[in-house]
C-alpha cells in the first residue's frame, strides 16, 4: 500500500471511531469532542507562546500530548503530535467502563496532572531528535517546542545536561503522582471508578514509554510532518510547457564574449520565478482548515484515482483555492486572513494579483498532466468561479438586493465551482464509479459552507480574531443573514439607508453593532441557522443514497458533514468565550499544578 494510501485508510478509520461513537455515546462523544478542540486549538497556540517558565510549559503540555490517529480531521491536514492525550486517556476509560463524575474530576486533577506531565515528557525526550530535524528541515518556521528545548533556553545550558534534567523532572513527577495516588488509596471514601481511573493513567504511562521504545518515527531518518502529500517543485520541474531552452552558446553563463558585452542581442536564460511564489508560500504557511484535501481523502473512497493523478488534483486544488483566496481578499479590501495580514498587505496589491493569477495558470499547467478533458474540466469550472465572484462584487458595488435563489446561485459558483472541479477532475480520472457525478451533493457542500461562513461572520469570537468583527458589513457584501433580514423586515428602510453609505468609509464597530442587533431582532440568524439544520438533512440522505449507491460506507465524508452542521452558537454563548484558551488551560492545570505540589519544598 502506498504511503498516502495508508493515510487515507487511516482517516477513515479515524472518521469510523468518532461515528461509532456518537451512535453509541452521544453525551459523551460532544464531550470528547470538546476535549479534543480545546487541545487542537491550544497546540495551535503552544506554537506561538514564548514561555517564561518550566512550571509552565509543564501544565500546558500536560494537555498538549496528542495522537494524531483518533482524530480524522487536523488544521491543514498536518498530523497532530506524538503521544497521548488527555481525551485519548480519557477514551480508554470510557471504553474500561470508568467514567469520572465532574466532581471526581476535579477531586482528581492534580494526580491526573501529575500523570500527564510524565506522559507529556516522555514524549518529549523521545521526540526530541526527530523534533530537532523537522525545526532544521523547516528553516526554523516550525519551532521547537520540546521540554529539553525550554531547560537549554532557561537554564542556559547544553544538551546533555538539558536532558538530565528533563529526565529528573518525569522522575520528580512519578513519585509525587505514587504519594498522591497512595494518599487516596488509603482513604475509605475513595470510590472504585477513581481507583480504576488510577490504573488507566499508569497503563497510559508503561503503554506510552513502551511504544516509544519501539516507534519507528524516533529511530530512523524522518520527513517534515506538516508538508503533504503534493511536492510543487518536483512536479513543475517535469514541465516543459513554457519553456524555452535553446543552444545558449559557449563561454560562461551560456553567453560567448561578444554577447556578453551586446546583451540586448544575447540568447539569455529566463527569470526566476521565486518570487512569484513568495505571496502564495506566506499564505499556505498560516493555519488552514484543510477542507479542500479533506474532501479530497473522502472521495478517493469512492473513485479510487492513481496517487499520482490524485497529487496532481491536489495540487490544482491548492493553487486555485489559494490564488482566490488572494484576489478575493483584494476585492474585499481585508485586513486579514487566517489571523494574519492578508497577502496584499504584505506584499502589495499589484503584487499579490500577479502571484495569484501565477497560480491559476500552474493549475491549468497542472491539469495538463491529466486526462486530455481535464483542461476542459478546468476551463469550465474557473469560468464559474468568477462568475459568482463577479455577482457578489456587482451586488455590493450597485446595492442591488439578490433574491435568495440569486444568492445560492452565486454560492454554487463561488464555492460550489472548486468543490466540483476536484469531484469532476476525481470522476475524470477514476478507476471506479467513474459515472458517478457528485455536482448537486458538492453544490451543496458548498452552500452549507459558504451559509456557515456567512452566520459566523457575525457572531463568532473566532472569526473576529481571524477576519475582523462583523467584516461582511464593512464589505457591504449581502450574505444571507443581510438578504433575509431585509426581506423579512417590515420596515428595511434603515438597513437600506445604511447600505447606500457603503463604500465611502469603514464602518465603525458601533455601526456595525447597531445593524447587527436590527439582523438578529428580525429572527434573520435563526433563520439562517434554520436553513443550516435543512442543508445538514438533505447532505446526509444524499450520502446515504451514494453509500447505497456505491455499496461503499464513507466514514471521513461523513465526519467532514458533522463537522459542517456543528452547533452553531449564540451571540451571546460567542461574547461569553473571551478568554484565550491556552490561558484557560494554564489557569486550570496551573491549580491542579499547584496543589499536587502543595506542601512539598521545592
Amino acid at each position: 500500500m502506498e504511503p498516502n494510501e495508508v493515510h487515507q485508510t487511516k482517516k477513515q478509520i479515524g472518521a469510523k471511531i468518532w461515528a461509532i461513537l456518537k451512535e453509541i455515546d452521544p453525551d459523551y462523544y460532544s464531550r470528547c469532542q470538546a476535549n479534543f478542540t480545546q487541545w487542537h486549538v491550544t497546540a495551535r497556540q503552544m506554537r506561538d507562546k514564548h514561555f517564561t517558565s518550566i512550571k509552565d510549559y509543564l501544565a500546558t503540555r500536560a494537555l498538549d500530548c496528542g495522537a494524531k490517529s483518533v482524530s480524522p480531521l487536523s488544521d491543514s491536514g498536518r498530523p497532530a503530535t506524538d503521544s497521548f492525550v488527555s481525551w485519548v486517556v480519557r477514551m480508554m476509560g470510557w471504553t474500561s467502563g470508568v467514567v469520572l463524575t465532574p466532581e471526581e474530576e476535579e477531586q482528581t486533577g492534580p494526580v491526573t496532572y501529575l500523570a500527564y506531565v510524565v506522559l507529556a515528557v516522555t514524549n518529549d525526550i523521545w521526540s526530541w531528535e526527530k523534533e530537532k530535524r523537522v525545526t532544521k528541515q523547516s528553516g526554523g518556521s516550525i519551532p521547537l517546542v520540546n521540554a529539553v528545548q525550554m531547560v537549554m533556553q532557561m537554564h542556559g545550558t547544553d544538551e546533555e545536561s538539558a536532558k538530565k534534567v528533563v529526565y529528573n523532572i518525569i522522575r520528580e513527577h512519578e513519585e509525587r503522582y505514587c504519594c498522591l495516588r497512595d494518599d487516596y488509596l488509603k482513604r475509605s471514601d475513595t470510590s472504585l471508578s477513581i481507583k480504576k481511573w488510577f490504573q488507566i493513567l499508569e497503563l497510559s504511562i508503561a503503554g506510552n514509554a513502551l511504544w516509544s521504545i519501539r516507534a519507528l518515527r524516533y529511530h530512523q531518518d524522518v520527513q517534515n510532518p506538516y508538508r503533504g502529500s503534493f511536492d510543487f517543485p518536483s512536479v513543475f520541474s517535469s514541465l516543459k510547457i513554457t519553456q524555452f531552452a535553446p543552444d545558449m552558446g559557449s563561454g560562461e553563463g551560456g553567453m560567448s564574449d561578444p554577447e556578453r558585452k551586446y546583451p540586448a542581442l544575447a540568447v539569455i536564460p529566463q527569470l526566476d520565478d521565486t518570487i512569484l511564489w513568495k505571496p502564495y508560500e506566506y499564505l499556505t504557511s498560516t493555519p488552514s482548515k484543510g477542507f479542500r484535501n479533506h474532501l479530497i481523502d473522502a472521495l478517493q473512497e469512492w473513485y479510487k484515482v492513481p496517487q499520482a493523478s490524485l497529487a496532481v488534483i491536489s495540487g490544482v486544488a491548492s493553487l486555485l483555492h489559494e490564488a482566490s483566496l488572494m484576489l478575493d481578499d483584494i476585492q474585499d479590501d481585508s485586513p486579514l486572513r487566517r489571523g494574519k495580514p492578508a497577502v496584499h498587505t504584505i506584499f502589495g496589491v499589484g503584487q499579490t494579483i500577479n502571484s495569484a493569477c501565477f497560480q491559476i495558470n500552474n493549475a491549468l499547467r497542472l491539469c495538463l498532466q491529466l486526462s486530455p478533458s481535464a483542461s476542459l474540466i478546468y476551463s469550465d469550472q474557473i469560468a464559474q468561479l468568477f462568475t459568482g465572484q463577479a455577482h457578489d462584487l456587482h451586488w455590493a458595488r450597485h446595492k442591488s438586493i439578490p433574491t435568495e435563489e440569486d444568492y445560492f446561485r452565486m454560492v454554487d459558483g463561488k464555492n460550489g465551482a472548486l468543490l466540483i472541479l476536484i469531484s469532476r477532475l476525481m470522476q475524470n480520472e477514476a478507476t471506479q464509479n467513474r459515472t458517478l457525478d457528485l455536482t448537486h451533493f458538492m453544490n451543496l457542500i458548498g452552500r452549507s459552507h459558504q451559509l456557515r461562513d456567512d452566520y459566523q461572520n457575525l457572531v463568532s469570537q473566532d472569526y473576529t480574531t481571524q477576519r475582523g468583527f462583523c467584516q461582511d458589513l464593512d464589505e457591504g457584501k449581502f450574505s444571507f443573514p443581510l438578504i433575509r433580514a431585509i426581506q423579512s423586515s417590515t420596515d428595511a428602510t434603515v438597513l437600506m439607508e445604511w447600505l447606500q453609505q457603503q463604500g465611502e468609509s469603514n464602518t465603525s464597530p458601533e455601526m456595525k453593532t447597531f445593524i447587527l442587533g436590527m439582523i438578529e431582532r428580525s429572527g434573520s440568524l435563526e433563520a439562517t441557522r434554520s436553513v443550516l439544520r435543512d442543508l445538514s438533512v438533505e447532505m446526509m440522505r444524499q450520502l446515504e443514497k451514494i453509500e447505497s449507491l456505491t455499496g461503499v460506507k464513507n466514514w471521513l465524508l461523513g465526519s467532514i458533514l458533522a463537522k459542517l452542521q456543528g452547533e452553531l452558537s449564540s451571540r451571546r454563548d460567542q461574547a461569553s468565550k473571551t478568554e484565550n484558551t491556552l490561558e484557560s488551560v494554564l489557569r486550570v492545570w496551573g491549580r491542579y499544578r499547584d496543589e499536587a505540589w502543595k506542601n512539598v519544598l521545592n
